[in-house]
């Protein structure tokens, strides 16, 4: 029951008046499901699921409790507001909890007791709260409020009072997220099978996913520059139809939970979000269900999810485990979140603290301040493509930056053409440390390889930037001096921590090979940061643009990509500053740099980049100029008031598997290489043209 002093409404409890919390409430019963985290909007479900899950587990299945509240003072009052409230307005709760006298004298503030088990209320500041006693189910509310410890993350240590209840836990967080990269709750959700809510349109039936940014409009004034939140509607990705807010009301009622994690199988690494955008409109063309291409529909009165399956064997590929779950306002049924106030909202965050709460309470989505664009990992994976030999026709000149660690070295063979755009050629790891003789000429035999375009022509090393920052400094210093001839420069990234931008390459360089005089170079490590980042958000091959080979993981456009530049203030000046998240790695990122300083110290010394490109025969990217798109079209005509019946969503059977084809492994080409294969239909090739004529260097992966 809901109690009239914990809310705005009261009376007897249905879960379709938020729908919204069928899934998350269901997933409590899921089999497999041993973890869930709900990264959700503000008043939406959090308190609801919690309360529900105690009385539930009081109810029909008791077993001992725990609610972990940030503070103290936070557990008490959530017991005064909330929970008593609750077990008073709930008639089986109040016969269950402190009905007659024995029971009373079991419940207090921070505990009440009940046959078979007990609930217990108390503050993340104490690790003793946290870790007294064996708990079978634990309700973690507002976790991104939590404080360290000194034994730890709160987290991590109520987590470890579950280890007796082997196979019927059950682990809960809640919270709206707060600052990315310190938000608890994205970290937990991270982790999860990321389960994301789809609502059919009222109209044509299409089931989509909910975004404020896209499908969300509202009209504009006769001048244009003026907004009217007030018309603010969602809009059908499919047929484009405006929903009235009474069919929004209706599309919330057909609310489907479906896996998104991105996973890999059949030697594929699949992203379920991006297939679906890519089978529907194809699909619901041929009166096709969409969704029984990446999912399968599992269900019982007890569960409800779209299962992510792979799209070659059917296997369903994300495990349940742990089940976390992201919405927005949008799929709020309370008229103060309708769209045209989340629009207002969205109009009057002008500045940043105002985008971080909209993001926080209105989006669920995580949000930094002063920070700029985050570049996705995955967008860069998928622009990998296949050349027909070690060196694309491009490349003009390579360089190799070594970021040198304690166990071990990373290099990244860069090729360079027109106008830096660039070529990551090879990625490699040298275990050992730089000071081992062997480690040295296993290093030093690499940077002496030679490295062969298509035609048979061979490209040596030019310059290489070896990092001299570390433990091996010595050796670092050793190593470059015996080497100077063969410009393999010992670097030092400069301290720039009040963010001052320093050419790349200095103008003066050390010359001296003496022991004593020997200094490395400083390179200005934030300005090749600055312009690397630049690169990296660049969509079509030309000047800047950096390709990359089919081998590259993952992991590699990870540390690509690690590193976030944020505002900061010291003495009343501001400046841009690069950040490494705690727990990331950044050696591709450092070798890419150090690559960059390379070429620029070839350059310093009269090396011209496009002389050398026509020199050795380099070809041209052809920067094929986009069509020009005709203006947005104007929202489509309210249709009839009256509606088709709603879809329901069935199973369909997997869709039978494709045949991949593996990339070729990394050979030396012969002098007079075969015709280079086709690219995939879907993707289309990066065209270059040079003296004679236009041919193809690269082909992106489909």
């Amino acid at each position: 029951m809901l109690a009239k002093e914990a809310g705005s409404t009261s009376g007897k409890y249905r879960t379709g008046r938020v729908e919204i919390a069928r899934g998350p409430m269901l997933a409590a019963t899921e089999p497999g499901v041993r973890k869930i985290s709900a990264m959700v909007a503000t008043q939406l479900l959090k308190t609801t699921l919690i309360e529900n899950l105690v009385g539930f587990h009081a109810h029909l299945d008791p077993c001992p409790i725990l609610i972990v509240q940030p503070k103290d003072s936070a557990a008490s009052q959530f017991s005064k507001e909330r929970i008593g409230p609750f077990i008073k307005a709930t008639p089986k709760l109040r016969s269950l909890i402190g009905t007659s006298k024995s029971r009373a004298a079991g419940e207090t503030i921070d505990y009440k007791a009940f046959p078979g088990g007990f609930l217990g209320i108390v503050g993340s500041g104490s690790a003793d709260n946290l870790a007294r006693r064996p708990i079978r189910l634990v309700l973690c509310d507002e976790v991104d409020k939590y404080q360290p410890l000194k034994e730890g993350n709160p987290l991590d240590i109520v987590e470890e009072r579950q280890a007796t209840f082997e196979s019927n836990s059950l682990n809960v967080a809640v919270c709206s997220p707060t600052i990315t990269g310190e938000s608890k709750i994205e970290v937990r959700f991270g982790q999860s099978d990321q389960r994301r809510a789809s609502v059919a349109c009222p109209h044509c039936w299409h089931r989509q996913f909910l975004d404020f940014f896209k499908h969300v409009h509202w009209d504009k004034g006769s001048d244009g520059k003026t907004h009217r939140p007030e018309t603010a509607r969602v809009y059908c990705e499919a047929c484009g139809t405006g929903w009235s807010e009474g069919q929004r009301q209706r599309a919330l009622e057909t609310i489907r939970w479906h896996q998104t994690r991105i996973f890999e199988c059949c030697d594929e690494r699949q992203n379920p979000l991006d297939a679906y955008g890519a089978a529907w409109a194809v699909d619901e063309a041929n009166g096709e269900d969409p969704s029984a291409r990446v999912w399968d529909w599992w269900s019982s009165n007890r569960h409800a999810v779209y299962r992510a399956k792979c799209r070659h064997c059917g296997t369903w590929a994300v495990p349940n485990e742990h089940a976390g779950f992201q919405a927005s306002k949008l799929y709020s049924p309370w008229a103060n979140d309708a769209p045209p106030k989340m629009a207002g909202k969205w109009l009057a965050a002008v500045d940043e603290d105002g985008k971080l709460t909209f993001y926080n309470t209105q989006l669920a989505l995580t949000y930094r301040k002063n920070m700029g664009k985050a570049l996705s990992s995955d967008a860069l994976l998928e622009r990998r493509e296949m050349w027909d030999a070690e060196v694309p026709d491009g490349v003009a000149v390579i360089t190799i930056g070594i970021d040198v660690q304690d166990y071990r070295l990373e290099l990244e063979v860069v090729g360079w053409g027109r106008d830096e755009e660039s070529w990551s050629i090879f990625y490699h790891v040298i275990e050992g440390e730089l000071s081992d003789p062997e480690i040295q000429l296993e290093l030093d035999e690499f940077l002496q390889r030679r490295w062969y375009r298509a035609d048979g022509r061979p490209f040596a090393v030019a310059a290489a930037c070896i990092d001299s920052g570390g433990h091996h400094t010595t050796a670092v210093y050793n190593f470059s001096k015996a080497r100077l001839s063969r410009k393999i420069w010992a670097i030092k990234g400069e301290s720039a921590r009040t963010g001052q931008r320093n050419p790349l390459w200095p103008t003066k360089q050390p010359t001296s090979r003496s022991k004593k005089s020997f200094r490395p170079v400083i390179l200005g490590v934030n300005a090749g940061k600055d312009t690397i980042r630049g690169y990296l958000g660049k969509e079509r091959p030309g000047p800047g643009y950096m390709h990359f080979n089919v081998d590259r993981d993952l992991n590699y456009f990870a540390q690509l990509t690690s590193e976030q530049i944020e505002v900061k203030e010291q003495g009343g000046v501001k400046f841009w500053v690069w950040v490494l998240p705690a727990g990331r790695a950044n050696e591709a990122s450092d070798c890419r740099v150090y690559a960059y300083g390379a070429l620029h110290g070839l350059m310093h010394r009269g090396f011209k980049l496009n002389r050398e490109a026509n020199k050795v025969g380099a070809e041209v990217t052809v920067i094929e100029t986009p069509p020009a798109t005709a203006a947005d079209d104007p929202p489509p005509a309210e249709p009839d008031e009256e509606e088709a019946p709603m879809p329901i969503a069935g199973m369909a059977p997997p869709v039978p598997a494709r045949k991949r084809t593996k990339p070729p492994g990394d050979q030396r080409p012969a002098p007079a290489p075969a015709e280079p294969p086709t690219a995939p239909s879907g993707a289309p090739a990066a065209k270059m043209h040079g003296r004679s004529g236009p041919k193809r260097i690269g082909r992106r992966l489909a």
